[in-house]
């Protein structure tokens, strides 16, 4: 039934288009060689080295005639540009992930990271599910649309962009800057969002990221007397930097919800069972009680995270000797801002809570902008709406709000909604060992999310 379900999709969305059937058994397989090839090539943290992926991806794009640029911010900080045309009649579309991974520690790693191995079902490497899937699921798509000869209305840009988990700076705020208009349009489709799947490998839900929380890190720095650890001082540094800390931990901001976060708990509050849908209509209906927002953190951190800003100290440094009171000490704590929040209003607020007049509030450099969420009534979410619904009649499908950046902040700050997507994790381990050690994917789902995101496409750039 399902295969027939699918079937009868495929060829609904195909005739809308008036484009060909893809060959997806070989198209599956190319999508996961490609894969394979990307996670091979070191494109880590800080050195980057996208270049190599990118001319490797150019190379590719050679051989089936689609014109492409490759785009360096610095020497090796690449990005690489295709273009598939369309008629023109309307604005593009831009399908991107990043070309760069996470630093490695290999002891840490039960295989080689850059291996590409693919043992019963998985392929496990650095960047397989951060972020060269996505990379490789766009690919796949563009390289049909050019095979096929896809009639469409809209061109579709594929964008392979570096330095993503630095920021962004030498990749797409370069782009946006220097470039804009080799990936200038109207949508895009990143990161960000998945399908979510059980151990039958069936869907329960999807989820596709409209909008995201942006980081707005500060250290705390700390001053005060040094001397003997014999003579308590009332100025001592670390004990002024604790305090400081702790009144932050235990500061509970305001909660708020947008469009994206009060549709997420009201679509989840329609299929929860009676005690957890009352704890989402309690969020939804406003002012949640301390109790609410506990049992709400008890079902999910994640959800806790999702209506608020988030506050949590990662680093503390002070002192060299036991028997010291150093003159400084410092923290590090990583701020995850609401789209909305004004920085000019939180950090002085942050600093009446410390209360701790010996310690400065020093912001780190900005490099996620402020921006709104992208419209669930746009072409591109209510087109995942209707292939997901179309392939899982059904299927429970929420927009999402990252608690963690994507490039899509760029995009949207710059005008162009963007909306998250990528391959399906399990329910049991949905960070599937990103930005830890010995990260992996599971194939099917990602050969799964390379059809849906072609669909997709079709849908909101195909001649109707």
């Amino acid at each position: 039934m399902r295969c027939y379900r699918y079937l009868l999709a495929s060829a609904l969305l195909v005739s809308s288009a008036a484009a060909q059937t893809p060959d997806w058994p070989a198209a599956r397989k190319e999508a996961l060689q490609t894969l394979v090839d990307l996670v091979k090539i070191d494109t880590s943290q800080p050195a980057g080295n996208e270049i190599l992926a990118a001319r490797y991806l150019k190379t590719k794009l050679d051989a089936e005639g689609i014109p492409s640029e490759i785009f360096e911010a610095a020497p090796g900080r690449a990005s690489i540009v295709a273009r598939v045309k369309g008629n023109g009649s309307k604005r593009p579309l831009l399908l991107l992930g990043h070309l760069d991974v996470v630093a490695v520690e290999r002891d840490e790693w039960s295989f080689d990271p850059f291996g590409g191995v693919v043992k019963d079902g998985i392929i496990y490497a650095r960047g397989a599910g951060d972020d060269k899937g996505v990379v490789a699921g766009s690919f796949q798509t563009l390289l049909l649309l050019q095979r096929l000869k896809v009639p469409l209305d809209r061109d579709v840009i594929f964008l392979g962009v570096a330095d993503e988990e630095a920021g962004g700076l030498r990749g797409i705020s370069y782009m946006l800057d220097k470039h804009r208009d080799a990936i200038d349009a109207e949508l895009a489709i990143n990161e960000g969002g998945s399908g979510v799947f059980n151990r039958d490998f069936e869907h329960i839900r999807f989820e596709i990221q409209t909008a995201e929380k942006t980081p707005r890190r500060i250290d705390l720095k700390a001053k005060g007397t040094s001397g003997h650890g014999s003579v308590p001082l009332p100025d001592n540094p670390v004990a002024s930097l604790a305090r400081a800390v702790a009144r932050l931990s235990e500061y509970e901001t305001p909660v708020h919800l947008n469009d994206t976060t009060r549709e997420y708990f009201r679509r989840l509050a329609e299929r929860a069972p009676p005690e957890e849908a009352a704890i989402y209509n309690a969020v939804l209906a406003g002012n949640p009680s301390p109790e609410t927002q506990q049992k709400l953190r008890e079902i999910s951190p994640v959800f806790y995270s999702m209506i608020r800003t988030s506050i949590v100290p990662t680093i503390m440094k002070g002192g060299y000797l036991k028997n010291v009171i150093p003159s400084e000490a410092e923290a590090t704590i990583d701020i995850r801002a609401l789209p909305f929040e004004d920085p000019e209003e939180l950090f002085p607020r942050l600093k009446r809570i410390m209360n701790e007049p010996n310690v400065d509030l020093v912001p780190h450099p900005v490099t996620r902008p402020a921006h709104s969420p992208a419209s669930l009534k746009s072409d591109v979410f209510l087109a995942f709406e209707k292939v997901l619904n179309m392939r899982d009649p059904g299927i429970l499908i929420l927009p999402r709000m990252s608690t963690g950046a994507t490039d899509s902040a760029q995009l949207r700050a710059a005008g162009i909604a963007s909306y998250g997507f990528g391959p399906g994790r399990a329910v049991w381990d949905l960070a599937g060992g990103i930005h830890g050690k010995d990260e992996y994917l599971y194939v099917k789902p990602f050969q799964d999310y390379v059809e849906i995101l072609y669909d997709v496409v079709i849908e909101v750039a195909g001649t109707k």
